[in-house]
């Protein structure tokens, strides 16, 4: 009986402390998460200024609620924990036949019912305490690209390019491959490509095309930009521009003003591409009767 005392008083003593390691533990990781949040410089793929503040905030309660859900989670998962190892001492006086019998009926329950929802939520866990995928990283996950706008128990949340909501299931996150642009920085290498007609000059072509970049506000000058023939086809020669962005957003706009410029900056220089090369060969007429 002293031994089971003992044990007793032993289980009762580590189970607390346990559980306040582990809150204490959470409340330094949610410090630095919402620290993280409220430096961020975009809240989505597209820059947003009047609504990042809303967002930032939404992002910070959500993570505060996810938080909380951990938090008791942990707390009940430690508690049982506990109270198992409590009672292995008296589970002796159960009978050997009917031990066994109980242990396969909860096994049953546990792993056809709760399979998916335990699956999720240990991933779930995982990415919530993990820096592959965060709240508020830029990912493209079958083909959806947008921002991590939660990470609940189950499920997580992406936020669209185009505002839409793209929940995919903690497990799938877990197993499957996705692109996360803000893994260890958020500079973005930008790449914009296009033709031009074999009769252009290409040493006009590459001058325009490292200029083109510089005349927009979201270009990076932390490196020159780049020109490269990439392909040489019947249809006509194919180029690329690569420039540098701070972040996913600035790179998507980056992209855009790069296409707009250089469309004017070879039509004001009488550049043309294969396609303006197109001929239509005239159509004979029908002879009338």
């Amino acid at each position: 009986m002293n031994l089971k005392l003992y044990y007793l008083i032993t289980i009762l003593l580590i189970t607390p402390g346990l559980v306040w390691l582990s809150i204490r533990k959470l409340k330094v990781l949610q410090a630095e998460r919402e620290e993280r949040l409220k430096n961020q410089d975009h809240a989505g793929p597209v820059p947003s200024p009047k609504s990042q503040k809303s967002i930032r905030r939404q992002q910070i309660k959500r993570m505060e609620n996810r938080f909380s859900i951990t938090r008791w989670t942990m707390v009940l998962t430690i508690f049982m924990a506990g109270a198992i190892f409590a009672a292995a001492p008296f589970i002796r006086k159960v009978s050997p036949t009917f031990l066994p019998v109980i242990m396969g009926v909860v096994s049953v329950i546990i792993g056809i019912a709760a399979k998916p929802f335990i699956e999720n939520m240990i991933c779930g866990l995982v990415l919530c305490h993990s820096k592959l995928a965060r709240i508020g990283d830029v990912t493209l996950v079958d083909d959806a690209y947008g921002v991590i706008e939660d990470v609940t128990l189950t499920h997580s949340i992406i936020k669209r390019w185009d505002s839409l909501r793209y929940v995919v299931p903690n497990s799938s996150m877990m197993t499957k491959e996705f692109v996360n642009y803000s893994l260890h920085d958020n500079d973005r290498w930008v790449i914009v490509e296009f033709w031009i007609d074999y009769q252009s000059d290409i040493s006009e072509v590459e001058q325009i095309a490292i200029e083109t970049p510089k005349k927009s506000r979201y270009f990076a000058d932390k490196e020159e930009p780049g020109f490269w023939v990439i392909d040489t086809e019947k249809a006509g020669v194919k180029c690329m521009i690569t420039a540098w962005a701070t972040s996913p957003s600035e790179g998507w706009m980056l992209g855009h003003d790069i296409r707009k410029s250089l469309l004017v900056k070879l039509k004001e220089h009488g550049i043309t591409t294969h396609a303006h090369r197109l001929r239509t060969e005239p159509q004979p007429q029908e002879k009338t009767a």
